[in-house]
């Protein structure tokens, strides 16, 4: 069965900051899911890397491995890879637009100032919350 894929979602991945050091420029979308010889994981595990990160640094993901990866850059990958594909909305409440992803609610503007600006603003703020809440380290 071959492997899910979107442009758009990996476009949109493009534009979040690498997940390790948070640099913005040069972000590759790194296939993270599980895959074979001659196989390419779906387009859904990406996870936005540098280059560097990504291929060409001694830590990079495809130098390292997943797991190596995973463990000397203290992420869950699993955890990054559910919350950039978790879905969001937006609802109307008390003549504000509210947008909610999991837990978190966002105040998006008043109703009168239209949709389209409370739906930017989703858009910018659950990319960064999704990426930067899945890269926290722990305090253990």
């Amino acid at each position: 069965m071959k492997p899910t894929r979107n442009s758009r979602y990996l476009a949109w991945i493009r534009t979040l900051p690498c997940i390790v050091c948070g640099v913005r420029r040069g972000i590759e979308a790194s296939h993270t899911g599980p895959h074979g010889l001659g196989q390419k994981s779906p387009d859904s595990s990406a996870i936005p890397l540098c280059a560097r990160h990504h291929r060409t640094g001694n830590d990079s993901y495809h130098r390292l491995g997943p797991r190596r990866f995973a463990q000397v850059h203290d992420l869950d990958i699993g955890e990054i890879v559910s919350r950039l594909n978790t879905k969001p909305f937006i609802r109307v409440e008390a003549g504000f637009f509210i947008g909610h992803l999991e837990d978190q609610h966002y105040l998006l503007g008043r109703t009168s100032d239209g949709l389209a600006p409370a739906v930017r603003k989703m858009v910018r703020m659950c990319g960064e919350d999704r990426l930067w809440q899945g890269t926290e380290k722990s305090s253990a």
